[in-house]
């Protein structure tokens, strides 16, 4: 899978530049995907497109996801049981999700290209590898140290 988004096309383009026709359905959920940024439920998805003229039911919204993951124009993030995210590939990344509060964040691959990581011994050809760090982000690690020390917060 290339996750290189054609840059400067159109979703309309970008479809039709991976062997896609171009269908309301996909059409809408690429939009809604770009207005909503990174990192996004396809219930966020759903919701968006729904504020417009033309709803998806929710098992479109799902299939076409899965036919644009497929294609290479959207990433998924695994955020825990349940929490499929996705975004606009745009460039080959990894994902950290904090313990506490859930955030999904982009880390860069260490290598510069995909994968970045290979797998020990002969298991066939790889044609991406994704990580998942999990762990607790700054923002949460910082409010449990000052919750844990109360001081802190007066000598800062």
């Amino acid at each position: 899978m290339d996750v290189q988004r054609p840059a400067g096309l159109s979703p309309a383009e970008a479809l039709r530049s991976r062997g896609l026709r171009a269908t309301r359905p996909r059409v809408a959920v690429l939009e809604a995907l770009a207005d909503l940024g990174p990192h996004r439920s396809a219930e966020e998805v759903r919701a968006r497109i729904a504020e417009g003229p033309d709803p998806l039911p929710r098992s479109s919204v799902y299939g076409v996801l899965e036919a644009l993951v497929g294609a290479g124009l959207v990433m998924t993030a695994d955020a825990g049981p349940g929490r499929m995210l996705y975004e606009l590939a745009s460039r080959w990344h990894h994902h950290f999700v904090c313990r506490i509060c859930g955030r999904v964040t982009d880390v860069e691959c260490a290598g510069d290209g995909k994968p970045c990581l290979s797998p020990v011994g002969d298991v066939g050809s790889v044609d991406e590898a994704q990580v998942i760090f999990r762990g607790i982000c700054t923002s949460c690690a910082s409010a449990a140290r000052a919750q844990s020390d109360p001081g802190q917060l007066r000598r800062g």
